[in-house]
Protein backbone atom coordinates (compact mmCIF):
# COMPACT_ATOMS: atom_id res chain seq x y z
CA UNK A 1 0.00 0.00 0.00
CA UNK A 2 1.17 3.44 -0.29
CA UNK A 3 4.02 4.55 2.43
CA UNK A 4 3.37 8.43 2.88
CA UNK A 5 3.30 9.13 6.66
CA UNK A 6 -0.09 9.11 8.84
CA UNK A 7 -0.07 12.92 8.51
CA UNK A 8 -1.06 13.22 5.01
CA UNK A 9 -3.77 15.47 4.92
CA UNK A 10 -7.04 15.95 2.10
CA UNK A 11 -4.42 18.64 0.32
CA UNK A 12 -1.83 15.40 -0.70
CA UNK A 13 -4.93 13.36 -2.43
CA UNK A 14 -4.64 13.28 -6.20
CA UNK A 15 -7.27 15.25 -8.29
CA UNK A 16 -8.93 12.44 -9.57
CA UNK A 17 -9.12 10.04 -6.97
CA UNK A 18 -10.62 13.28 -4.62
CA UNK A 19 -13.08 13.51 -7.09
CA UNK A 20 -13.91 9.67 -7.31
CA UNK A 21 -14.22 9.87 -2.77
CA UNK A 22 -16.47 12.80 -3.39
CA UNK A 23 -18.92 11.14 -4.72
CA UNK A 24 -18.59 7.91 -1.88
CA UNK A 25 -18.86 11.26 0.91
CA UNK A 26 -21.92 12.42 -1.13
CA UNK A 27 -23.52 8.42 -0.46
CA UNK A 28 -22.30 8.22 2.99
CA UNK A 29 -24.07 11.82 3.76
CA UNK A 30 -27.31 10.75 2.22
CA UNK A 31 -27.19 7.44 4.20
CA UNK A 32 -26.12 8.79 7.41
CA UNK A 33 -29.45 12.02 6.88
CA UNK A 34 -31.52 9.34 5.87
CA UNK A 35 -30.87 7.43 8.84
CA UNK A 36 -31.54 10.39 11.03
CA UNK A 37 -34.69 11.53 9.61
CA UNK A 38 -36.31 7.97 10.14
CA UNK A 39 -35.10 7.86 13.75
CA UNK A 40 -36.61 10.67 14.52
CA UNK A 41 -39.94 10.21 13.08
CA UNK A 42 -40.32 6.51 14.34
CA UNK A 43 -42.66 5.38 17.40
CA UNK A 44 -39.95 4.99 20.14
CA UNK A 45 -40.05 7.35 23.10
CA UNK A 46 -38.05 11.19 22.40
CA UNK A 47 -35.37 10.58 24.51
CA UNK A 48 -34.60 6.59 23.01
CA UNK A 49 -34.77 9.03 19.25
CA UNK A 50 -32.42 11.34 20.12
CA UNK A 51 -30.01 8.92 21.89
CA UNK A 52 -30.03 7.10 18.98
CA UNK A 53 -29.86 10.39 16.35
CA UNK A 54 -26.78 11.42 18.89
CA UNK A 55 -24.66 8.55 18.51
CA UNK A 56 -25.32 8.50 14.75
CA UNK A 57 -23.79 11.91 14.26
CA UNK A 58 -21.04 10.88 16.56
CA UNK A 59 -20.34 7.97 14.42
CA UNK A 60 -20.11 10.51 11.27
CA UNK A 61 -17.93 12.58 13.18
CA UNK A 62 -15.84 9.75 14.32
CA UNK A 63 -15.57 8.93 10.00
CA UNK A 64 -14.53 12.87 9.47
CA UNK A 65 -11.90 13.21 11.69
CA UNK A 66 -10.77 9.60 11.55
CA UNK A 67 -12.07 7.18 8.84
CA UNK A 68 -11.64 9.46 6.12
CA UNK A 69 -7.91 9.96 6.52
CA UNK A 70 -7.69 6.06 6.55
CA UNK A 71 -9.70 5.78 3.33
CA UNK A 72 -7.81 9.31 1.64
CA UNK A 73 -4.24 7.71 2.74
CA UNK A 74 -5.10 4.32 1.37
CA UNK A 75 -3.42 2.47 4.32
CA UNK A 76 -4.85 -1.09 4.78
CA UNK A 77 -3.52 -1.94 8.59
CA UNK A 78 -4.25 -2.25 12.58
CA UNK A 79 -6.02 1.47 12.24
CA UNK A 80 -8.81 0.49 9.81
CA UNK A 81 -9.84 -1.87 12.62
CA UNK A 82 -9.68 0.71 15.57
CA UNK A 83 -11.99 2.78 13.15
CA UNK A 84 -14.59 -0.61 12.41
CA UNK A 85 -14.99 -0.90 16.24
CA UNK A 86 -15.18 2.59 17.02
CA UNK A 87 -18.05 3.20 14.43
CA UNK A 88 -19.40 -0.26 15.65
CA UNK A 89 -19.60 0.49 19.44
CA UNK A 90 -21.95 3.56 18.11
CA UNK A 91 -23.83 2.20 15.65
CA UNK A 92 -24.70 -0.66 18.29
CA UNK A 93 -26.17 1.96 20.40
CA UNK A 94 -27.88 3.81 18.49
CA UNK A 95 -29.41 0.24 17.11
CA UNK A 96 -30.11 -0.48 21.01
CA UNK A 97 -32.19 3.19 21.70
CA UNK A 98 -34.01 2.39 18.18
CA UNK A 99 -33.85 -0.28 15.71
CA UNK A 100 -34.53 2.06 12.77
CA UNK A 101 -30.78 3.41 13.03
CA UNK A 102 -29.88 -0.06 11.17
CA UNK A 103 -30.70 2.11 7.90
CA UNK A 104 -27.42 3.63 8.94
CA UNK A 105 -25.60 0.02 7.42
CA UNK A 106 -25.46 1.37 4.01
CA UNK A 107 -23.08 3.90 4.02
CA UNK A 108 -20.97 2.15 7.57
CA UNK A 109 -20.24 -0.81 5.52
CA UNK A 110 -18.93 0.34 2.17
CA UNK A 111 -16.50 2.63 5.31
CA UNK A 112 -15.66 -0.64 6.13
CA UNK A 113 -14.09 -2.20 2.85
CA UNK A 114 -12.48 1.32 1.98
CA UNK A 115 -10.46 1.12 5.17
CA UNK A 116 -9.93 -2.78 5.56
CA UNK A 117 -8.42 -5.15 3.12
CA UNK A 118 -11.34 -7.22 1.37
CA UNK A 119 -10.77 -10.73 3.53
CA UNK A 120 -9.70 -8.53 6.88
CA UNK A 121 -13.26 -6.40 6.60
CA UNK A 122 -15.28 -9.48 6.11
CA UNK A 123 -15.78 -10.09 9.83
CA UNK A 124 -16.15 -6.76 11.24
CA UNK A 125 -19.01 -6.47 8.40
CA UNK A 126 -20.62 -9.72 9.53
CA UNK A 127 -20.58 -8.48 13.20
CA UNK A 128 -22.12 -4.79 11.95
CA UNK A 129 -25.21 -6.71 10.32
CA UNK A 130 -25.18 -8.96 12.92
CA UNK A 131 -25.68 -6.33 15.57
CA UNK A 132 -29.39 -5.19 15.08
CA UNK A 133 -30.30 -9.24 15.36
CA UNK A 134 -28.54 -9.75 18.39
CA UNK A 135 -29.74 -6.52 19.86
CA UNK A 136 -33.19 -7.12 19.88
CA UNK A 137 -32.48 -10.78 20.28
CA UNK A 138 -30.97 -9.73 23.74
CA UNK A 139 -34.11 -7.33 24.27
CA UNK A 140 -36.26 -10.35 24.03
CA UNK A 141 -37.48 -9.13 20.80
CA UNK A 142 -38.51 -10.54 17.36
CA UNK A 143 -35.61 -9.56 15.16
CA UNK A 144 -36.89 -6.56 12.81
CA UNK A 145 -34.62 -8.27 10.42
CA UNK A 146 -35.30 -11.92 9.66
CA UNK A 147 -31.93 -14.31 9.82
CA UNK A 148 -31.98 -15.18 5.86
CA UNK A 149 -32.30 -11.27 5.08
CA UNK A 150 -29.46 -11.11 6.97
CA UNK A 151 -27.55 -13.72 5.67
CA UNK A 152 -28.61 -12.19 2.07
CA UNK A 153 -27.31 -9.02 3.30
CA UNK A 154 -23.57 -10.21 4.08
CA UNK A 155 -23.06 -12.59 1.05
CA UNK A 156 -24.14 -9.08 -1.32
CA UNK A 157 -21.81 -6.94 1.03
CA UNK A 158 -19.07 -9.05 0.42
CA UNK A 159 -19.42 -8.89 -3.27
CA UNK A 160 -19.80 -5.28 -3.18
CA UNK A 161 -16.48 -4.88 -1.36
CA UNK A 162 -14.60 -7.07 -3.56
CA UNK A 163 -16.31 -4.61 -6.31
CA UNK A 164 -14.94 -1.87 -4.48
CA UNK A 165 -11.59 -3.42 -4.00
CA UNK A 166 -11.25 -4.35 -8.02
CA UNK A 167 -12.21 -0.85 -8.66
CA UNK A 168 -9.33 0.61 -6.12
CA UNK A 169 -7.01 -1.70 -7.85
CA UNK A 170 -7.86 -0.46 -11.60
CA UNK A 171 -7.83 2.93 -10.39
CA UNK A 172 -4.01 1.98 -8.58
CA UNK A 173 -2.87 0.49 -11.75
CA UNK A 174 -4.25 3.27 -13.96
CA UNK A 175 -1.99 5.37 -12.11
CA UNK A 176 0.87 3.47 -12.13
CA UNK A 177 0.20 3.31 -15.79
CA UNK A 178 0.30 7.28 -16.16
CA UNK A 179 3.27 7.70 -13.96
CA UNK A 180 4.99 5.10 -16.64
CA UNK A 181 3.67 7.17 -19.40
CA UNK A 182 4.58 10.52 -18.20
CA UNK A 183 7.84 8.94 -17.52
CA UNK A 184 8.67 7.79 -20.89
CA UNK A 185 7.52 10.77 -22.71
CA UNK A 186 9.97 12.60 -20.17
CA UNK A 187 12.61 10.30 -21.58
CA UNK A 188 11.91 10.42 -24.77
CA UNK A 189 11.43 14.27 -24.83
CA UNK A 190 14.89 14.03 -23.45
CA UNK A 191 16.48 12.31 -25.99
CA UNK A 192 15.01 14.35 -28.81
CA UNK A 193 16.72 17.66 -26.95
CA UNK A 194 19.97 15.78 -26.88
CA UNK A 195 20.21 14.82 -30.33
CA UNK A 196 18.62 18.51 -31.67
CA UNK A 197 21.33 20.00 -29.88
CA UNK A 198 24.16 17.41 -31.06
CA UNK A 199 23.02 17.74 -34.18
CA UNK A 200 22.91 21.75 -34.35
CA UNK A 201 24.20 23.78 -31.60
CA UNK A 202 26.83 21.35 -30.68
CA UNK A 203 28.33 20.71 -34.37
CA UNK A 204 27.74 24.44 -35.25
CA UNK A 205 30.18 25.65 -32.04
CA UNK A 206 32.63 22.61 -33.36
CA UNK A 207 32.67 24.63 -36.77
CA UNK A 208 33.38 27.71 -35.48
CA UNK A 209 36.50 26.17 -33.30
CA UNK A 210 38.36 24.28 -36.07
CA UNK A 211 37.43 27.36 -38.54
CA UNK A 212 39.17 29.95 -35.64
CA UNK A 213 42.01 27.21 -34.79
CA UNK A 214 43.56 26.69 -38.61
CA UNK A 215 46.74 28.22 -39.33
CA UNK A 216 44.84 30.98 -41.47
CA UNK A 217 41.14 31.84 -39.51
CA UNK A 218 38.31 32.14 -41.86
CA UNK A 219 36.99 34.73 -39.15
CA UNK A 220 34.01 35.62 -42.00
CA UNK A 221 32.76 31.87 -42.20
CA UNK A 222 33.05 31.71 -38.55
CA UNK A 223 30.93 34.26 -38.06
CA UNK A 224 28.47 32.76 -40.53
CA UNK A 225 28.00 29.59 -39.03
CA UNK A 226 27.62 31.51 -35.55
CA UNK A 227 25.02 33.42 -37.53
CA UNK A 228 23.29 30.28 -38.47
CA UNK A 229 23.83 28.69 -35.40
CA UNK A 230 21.81 31.56 -33.46
CA UNK A 231 19.03 30.87 -36.01
CA UNK A 232 19.01 27.13 -34.72
CA UNK A 233 19.03 27.77 -31.00
CA UNK A 234 15.84 30.41 -31.77
CA UNK A 235 14.53 27.42 -33.97
CA UNK A 236 14.64 25.21 -31.16
CA UNK A 237 12.91 27.59 -28.59
CA UNK A 238 10.37 28.09 -30.97
CA UNK A 239 9.58 24.45 -31.71
CA UNK A 240 9.84 26.00 -35.05
CA UNK A 241 11.79 23.96 -38.83
CA UNK A 242 15.30 23.43 -38.57
CA UNK A 243 16.31 26.89 -39.75
CA UNK A 244 18.50 26.23 -42.96
CA UNK A 245 15.09 24.78 -44.02
CA UNK A 246 12.61 28.04 -43.39
CA UNK A 247 11.73 30.13 -46.53
CA UNK A 248 13.89 27.46 -48.84
CA UNK A 249 13.58 24.01 -50.13
CA UNK A 250 15.47 20.79 -49.42
CA UNK A 251 18.12 20.60 -51.98
CA UNK A 252 18.59 24.82 -50.90
CA UNK A 253 19.38 24.02 -47.77
CA UNK A 254 21.68 21.08 -48.54
CA UNK A 255 23.60 23.06 -51.05
CA UNK A 256 24.27 25.98 -48.87
CA UNK A 257 25.49 22.88 -45.62
CA UNK A 258 27.90 21.45 -47.93
CA UNK A 259 29.13 24.53 -49.99
CA UNK A 260 30.21 25.84 -45.84
CA UNK A 261 32.98 23.05 -45.35
CA UNK A 262 36.43 24.69 -45.44
CA UNK A 263 37.39 20.91 -48.12
CA UNK A 264 36.86 20.98 -51.65
CA UNK A 265 33.24 19.76 -52.12
CA UNK A 266 30.44 19.00 -54.76
CA UNK A 267 26.74 18.53 -54.28
CA UNK A 268 24.17 16.96 -56.85
CA UNK A 269 20.71 15.96 -57.23
CA UNK A 270 19.55 13.18 -59.68
CA UNK A 271 16.20 12.38 -60.99
CA UNK A 272 13.25 14.75 -60.58
CA UNK A 273 12.70 15.90 -57.30
CA UNK A 274 9.71 15.16 -55.81
CA UNK A 275 7.52 16.78 -52.65
CA UNK A 276 9.01 14.90 -49.51
CA UNK A 277 7.20 15.47 -45.82
CA UNK A 278 8.68 17.97 -43.50
CA UNK A 279 9.67 14.93 -40.82
CA UNK A 280 11.51 13.60 -44.40
CA UNK A 281 13.61 16.64 -44.79
CA UNK A 282 14.32 17.51 -40.97
CA UNK A 283 16.29 13.52 -40.61
CA UNK A 284 17.71 13.82 -44.42
CA UNK A 285 18.92 17.39 -43.57
CA UNK A 286 20.21 16.46 -39.77
CA UNK A 287 21.93 13.19 -41.19
CA UNK A 288 23.92 15.11 -43.80
CA UNK A 289 24.90 18.22 -41.06
CA UNK A 290 26.27 14.64 -38.68
CA UNK A 291 27.83 13.27 -42.09
CA UNK A 292 29.84 16.37 -42.73
CA UNK A 293 30.76 17.10 -39.12
CA UNK A 294 32.36 13.51 -39.17
CA UNK A 295 33.81 13.81 -42.25
CA UNK A 296 35.53 17.33 -41.05
CA UNK A 297 36.69 16.32 -37.13
CA UNK A 298 37.91 12.07 -37.68
CA UNK A 299 38.19 11.51 -41.65
CA UNK A 300 41.24 13.57 -42.27
CA UNK A 301 40.24 13.66 -45.85
CA UNK A 302 40.67 16.52 -48.68
CA UNK A 303 37.50 16.28 -50.27
CA UNK A 304 33.96 15.66 -49.46
CA UNK A 305 30.96 14.65 -51.88
CA UNK A 306 26.67 14.72 -51.33
CA UNK A 307 24.85 13.35 -54.03
CA UNK A 308 20.88 13.40 -53.37
CA UNK A 309 18.95 10.62 -55.81
CA UNK A 310 15.74 10.56 -56.55
CA UNK A 311 13.65 7.38 -57.90
CA UNK A 312 10.94 5.32 -58.15
CA UNK A 313 11.23 3.25 -54.91
CA UNK A 314 12.15 6.69 -52.91
CA UNK A 315 14.35 9.16 -52.27
CA UNK A 316 18.89 8.78 -50.61
CA UNK A 317 21.56 10.61 -49.77
CA UNK A 318 25.18 9.34 -50.08
CA UNK A 319 27.74 11.63 -48.30
CA UNK A 320 31.41 10.17 -49.70
CA UNK A 321 34.60 11.23 -48.55
CA UNK A 322 38.38 9.81 -49.46
CA UNK A 323 39.70 9.75 -45.56
CA UNK A 324 40.66 6.78 -43.67
CA UNK A 325 37.41 5.19 -43.52
CA UNK A 326 35.45 3.92 -40.34
CA UNK A 327 37.58 1.46 -39.53
CA UNK A 328 36.46 -0.53 -36.06
CA UNK A 329 35.34 2.31 -34.26
CA UNK A 330 32.41 1.42 -32.77
CA UNK A 331 29.73 4.12 -33.36
CA UNK A 332 29.98 7.18 -31.54
CA UNK A 333 26.28 9.07 -30.58
CA UNK A 334 25.71 11.05 -33.71
CA UNK A 335 25.83 7.47 -35.76
CA UNK A 336 23.14 6.50 -33.20
CA UNK A 337 21.09 9.30 -33.25
CA UNK A 338 21.06 9.44 -37.31
CA UNK A 339 19.81 5.70 -36.85
CA UNK A 340 17.06 7.10 -34.46
CA UNK A 341 16.03 9.71 -36.66
CA UNK A 342 15.73 7.63 -39.92
CA UNK A 343 13.55 4.64 -37.90
CA UNK A 344 11.26 7.02 -36.99
CA UNK A 345 10.59 7.76 -40.65
CA UNK A 346 11.42 4.03 -41.59
CA UNK A 347 14.63 4.97 -43.11
CA UNK A 348 17.91 2.85 -43.23
CA UNK A 349 21.92 3.92 -42.53
CA UNK A 350 24.32 2.16 -44.35
CA UNK A 351 27.97 2.22 -43.91
CA UNK A 352 30.71 1.89 -46.23
CA UNK A 353 34.82 2.33 -46.16
CA UNK A 354 35.44 1.07 -49.42
CA UNK A 355 38.02 4.09 -50.82
CA UNK A 356 37.34 6.58 -47.87
CA UNK A 357 34.51 6.37 -46.10
CA UNK A 358 30.36 6.44 -47.49
CA UNK A 359 27.36 7.51 -45.57
CA UNK A 360 24.24 6.28 -47.41
CA UNK A 361 21.19 7.43 -46.58
CA UNK A 362 17.34 5.32 -47.65
CA UNK A 363 14.14 6.57 -47.08
CA UNK A 364 11.07 5.16 -48.75
CA UNK A 365 8.16 7.13 -50.16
Amino acid sequence: MDDRGSGAGHANVPLDKRSQLITWYVLFAITQSTALVIVLLDGNPLADRLSAAGLLVLNGLWFICYGRRLVEEDRDDWRGFVYAAGSLVLFAGAVWFSGSATFALFGLVPQIYMTLPLWWAFFPMVLFVFTPQILTYAAGADPALPWPAALLIIAFSQAFGWAISRVADQNKLRGQLLERIEALTIEAERARWAAEIHDTLAQGFTSIITLLQGAQPNVELALQTARENLREARALVAANAPSPLDGSSLEDALRRLVSGVSLPSSFRVIGNAVPLATSVEVVLLRTVQEALNNVMRHSGASRVDVVMRFDSDGVSLEVRDDGRGFGDAPEGFGLRGMRARLEQVGGTLSLSSDEGASVLVEVPL
